[in-house]
């Protein structure tokens, strides 16, 4: 009774054992065939590849070999790489030191005696024209649209004394003469003997200022102390000087 008991326990724990391993084979099937599909798949684009490549030599010639696909990526890896360092030494010029990218000094923004070059342009279509160059020291810590305003204003105030003969100033100004293509522009009201005395109201916004500065140099400290003394030695002597008459009494 007890063998007969013991081999029944023996028999049902082989059992057991068989169904796990059937079980556990089971559910490698669909894994196995995963793997299985993959490698296939795998083996079937490296041969389609292959076929690609014969194709490209037989188009191109045996003298030039096609670019696999890791040196495909490698290229445009470069290329990338070469075009943003690229963009980023422009967008390092156009924002160091206030300056425009090509190296012009446009920094109007400090304290110091600045010696500036400048030219005022006109830019209507069919009329563009660069008026003559001009130079000048600016001390002001200014922007360059502040420094813009200023000289298109001195600008327009310089051609209005043309035609002033009423002072002396006005008739011993010189000015500007008409540009050479401007034959029926600005008009008669805006001319004076063959020179230019302003622009219409709506054509002042096409006044544009290019400059740059040339040089800077330290400012002379304001002598308002020594000035004082200066003026007070001044009228010590005036109040110590006698009157003539009044010595020979």
């Amino acid at each position: 009774m007890d063998d007969r008991s013991g081999t029944n326990g023996m028999n049902d724990d082989q059992g057991s054992s068989n169904m796990v391993r059937v079980f556990g084979q089971l559910l490698m099937l669909p894994i196995a065939a995963l793997v299985y599909g993959m490698d296939m798949l795998i083996k079937t684009m490296q041969e389609m590849q292959k076929v690609t490549n014969q194709g490209m030599q037989v188009v191109t010639g045996p003298g030039v070999r096609p670019e696999t696909s890791a040196e495909a990526q490698t290229n445009s890896a470069n290329t990338y790489a070469t075009a943003n360092a690229t963009q980023n030494e422009e967008e390092k010029l156009l924002s160091y030191d206030n300056n425009n990218g090509n190296g012009l000094d446009k920094n109007l923004r400090d304290d110091m005696l600045k010696l500036v070059r400048y030219k005022i342009l006109f830019v209507k279509r069919e009329y563009e024209h660069a008026f003559p160059e001009q130079e000048d020291l600016v001390y002001d810590n200014m922007d360059g649209n502040a420094f813009t305003a200023w000289k298109v204003a001195e600008f327009i105030q310089e051609l209005a004394k043309v035609k002033d003969e009423t002072t002396a100033e006005g008739r011993a100004a010189v000015g500007i003469r008409l540009p050479h293509k401007w034959k029926h522009y600005p008009g008669e009201k805006y001319t004076f003997q063959g020179y230019l005395t302003g622009f219409p109201p709506e054509d002042k916004k096409y006044l544009r200022v290019f400059y740059q500065v040339l040089e800077r140099y330290p400012r002379e400290k304001f002598r308002h102390d020594e000035r004082q003394i200066e003026v007070l030695e001044e009228i010590r002597d005036k109040i110590g000087a006698k009157p003539a008459s009044a010595r020979e009494d």
